[in-house]
């Protein structure tokens, strides 16, 4: 993953690992003098809370029984943060998440992603290329389990002493892809963080 997206804002750490795999981005990139905008063409990356209202419903409300911590959205465009995803065409990625902090090194957050076309597999390629990329990721096992009943992919690594999990799946009606990043909780939040994308609120 680009350092550049990375922030020292987000708390715990490990989720903070997550969250920049998960393409939420603290800065911003585009030409010279971009601002990030939800509006018109894509000229910077970057997210803020609002921007995709549309999007943020689709993250579930609650999970262990309370809302998010931290709830935005956003967008990317340049290459660099696009990564694997502009080899298969994806010029613009929409996106938004939910970071639920369970402890001082244990987080969980819940995501969706939006683009022309976009496929699943795609999403969890990019997570694979980054944690293949990273200096302090080992133990990397991916992995093709069926999720809420539908194809899906997983990613389980350790990022130093960490463990972190990611899981890829598409929504029931396809038109997004829901995400799960963990860590260091165990397989039981893993999957009532599955399961909260179900909930009769939500739109998944």
């Amino acid at each position: 993953m680009s350092a550049a997206v990375a922030s020292s804002r987000f708390v715990p750490l490990r989720a903070t690992l997550l969250l920049v795999a998960a393409l939420l981005v603290a800065g911003c990139s585009g030409g010279a003098g971009a601002t990030f905008s939800p509006q018109g063409p894509c000229l910077a990356d970057g997210r803020a809370s609002g921007s995709y209202p549309a999007l943020e419903a689709l993250v579930p409300a609650t999970y262990d029984g309370r809302g998010p911590d931290r709830l935005d959205s956003g967008r990317n465009c340049s290459p660099a943060n696009l990564a694997t995803l502009a080899g298969h065409g994806v010029r613009e990625l929409r996106f938004a998440g939910g970071l639920w902090e369970l402890d001082r090194t244990e987080g969980i957050t819940l995501a969706v992603f939006e683009a022309d076309a976009l496929d699943a597999a795609w999403l969890a390629e990019f997570y694979e290329a980054g944690a293949r990329a990273g200096r302090r990721t080992g133990l990397i096992d991916s992995t093709r389990p069926t999720i809420a009943g539908r194809p899906g992919h997983r990613l389980d690594t350790r990022n130093g002493d960490s463990r972190q999990s990611v899981l890829v799946w598409p929504s029931a009606d396809g038109t997004v892809a829901q995400v799960v990043l963990a860590a260091d909780v165990s397989e039981d939040q893993i999957q009532a963080a599955v399961a909260a994308f179900d909930e009769p609120s939500q739109g998944g």
